[in-house]
């Protein structure tokens, strides 16, 4: 692989994969490029729902058959490969009924599946259009993750000799690798998922492990946009973003992209590249940063509940909000931001996680004098660009009005907005900070 020109990484998302032609079209230009590429595929469109759907009904034999049916019919034409992969689906369902608890990694197995059928369906369509393609199945590879089924993380170190030598014989023979995302396999040896979105972190870190010049996320409709567009009616495609910029983006909730994708890119100086496949104008290029460049995107997360932590004497108690983190994290309490001053802490969650948050508080409310109030529905609105607090004074005064929280960082500034607000703050923002700025 040293001697050749760097691979390209060509990830497909699963509403993309219901257009084969145009998948076709995109890795023959890929090919014509005279670089090595590999293929990342997600599984077909809705195949990981109706997979998650049996998970939820682990004893209805009656769901599992139905779901069954439609994951065949959701891969035609599959070849033999493919078809011991279906078999394979229906023995783990009837062991899913026969499971007497939670079973993380039986799960992950099943969850996996919809990846290792598509990689089979889509070499086949390939191979019938004259592509040497072979499908990968990135266990087998060698993607080593953590033990953490559902959420793994890969274990770069530990996944490199594999993952290189693998691909890199492939290649060698002039075969296009067509690999499963979203899975690897765990320290354990078991199936471990990377999270929904875990293709996208799975193609990136493949494009570092094998020295890529780029990785192109292929979607069908999506673009990253300024805003979503279903909230603010001028929002408008993103043509470059630096890798912290897009970090920050996807740890925010914005759903184009896994929080985790960026990381292996920008360690590797691998060039991410997010391309809608209806639209090949659409795209946003993912690089290290640019002097000059200015971006803003703006994003809500909701719905969220704050808590008020009222501290009597804070500034005199040294180690309060550490105090205060530590108890939440022993209790699998996850803050999604915190807002300080002396005597006040504004801790931003989930729903779920309140009643946790109060009952790991409790020993902070007793021995401290401490006071819980709330919790209060809420609404995270953030605005994201390099050198973004340089717009601090450009913010709507109605904007931050009756805001419970404020926060700004190089990249983030983030306001907690009563929830009922958010939409209408956002749309404040995005006014002021892009469509003002670019007219």
């Amino acid at each position: 692989m040293a001697r050749s020109p760097p691979p390209i990484v060509l990830k497909f998302g699963g509403a993309s994969l219901t257009d084969p032609a145009r998948v076709v079209s995109d890795v023959r230009s890929a090919l014509a490029e005279r670089a090595p590429v590999v293929v990342v595929a997600s599984a077909r469109e809705g195949v990981t729902d109706l997979l998650l759907e049996a998970l939820a009904h682990p004893r209805s034999a009656a769901i599992h058959r139905r779901v069954f049916d439609e994951v065949r019919r959701a891969h035609p034409h599959l070849p033999p490969s493919g078809r011991r992969t279906l078999s394979r689906v229906r023995q783990l369902l009837t062991q899913l009924e026969g499971s007497s608890r939670r079973d993380a990694p039986l799960a992950d197995r099943l969850l996996s599946q919809g990846e290792r059928l598509a990689v089979h369906w889509l070499s086949s369509e390939l191979r019938q259009h004259g592509i040497p393609a072979v499908p990968v199945e990135s266990d087998h590879l060698g993607l080593i993750t953590d033990n953490t089924y559902g959420a793994s993380c890969i274990l770069f170190d530990r996944s490199r000799t594999a993952v290189r030598r693998g691909l890199g014989r492939l290649l060698a023979r002039g075969n296009l690798p067509v690999v499963t995302g979203y899975f690897g396999r765990s320290l354990e040896g078991r199936v471990a998922t990377l999270g929904r979105g875990g293709s996208d972190y799975a193609a990136a870190a493949i494009g570092a492990l094998i020295g890529a010049s780029r990785v192109e996320l292929v979607k069908r409709h999506v673009a990253v946009l300024s805003a979503d567009p279903s909230e603010v009616s001028d929002a408008r495609p993103i043509p470059e973003l630096s890798y912290e910029e897009a970090e920050e983006l996807a740890q925010f909730g914005a759903r184009v992209l896994h929080p985790l994708t960026i990381e292996p890119a920008r360690a590797q100086s691998v060039v991410l590249r997010v391309r809608s496949l209806e639209d090949p104008s659409v795209v946003t290029t993912i690089a290290p940063a640019r002097a000059g460049r200015r971006n803003r995107a703006l994003t809500m997360l909701r719905p969220l509940r704050l808590l008020r932590l009222r501290v009597p004497g804070g500034r005199q108690r040294p180690g309060i909000v550490a105090e205060v983190s530590q108890r939440l994290a022993a209790a699998g309490v996850n803050l999604v931001q915190l807002y300080t001053s002396s005597a006040l802490l504004c801790l931003v969650l989930d729903p779920p996680q309140v009643l946790a948050a109060i009952r790991a508080l409790a020993p902070v409310t007793r021995e401290a004098a401490a006071m819980v109030e709330g919790p209060y529905p809420v609404t995270l609105v953030i605005a994201i660009g390099d050198g973004v607090m340089e717009d601090l004074g450009r913010i709507p005064a109605a904007a931050v009005s009756g805001a419970e929280g404020f926060s700004a960082t190089p990249r983030a500034l983030s306001i907690a907005v009563p929830d009922r607000r958010g939409p209408e703050v956002l749309r404040a923002l995005h006014r002021t900070l892009v469509t003002e700025s670019a007219s």
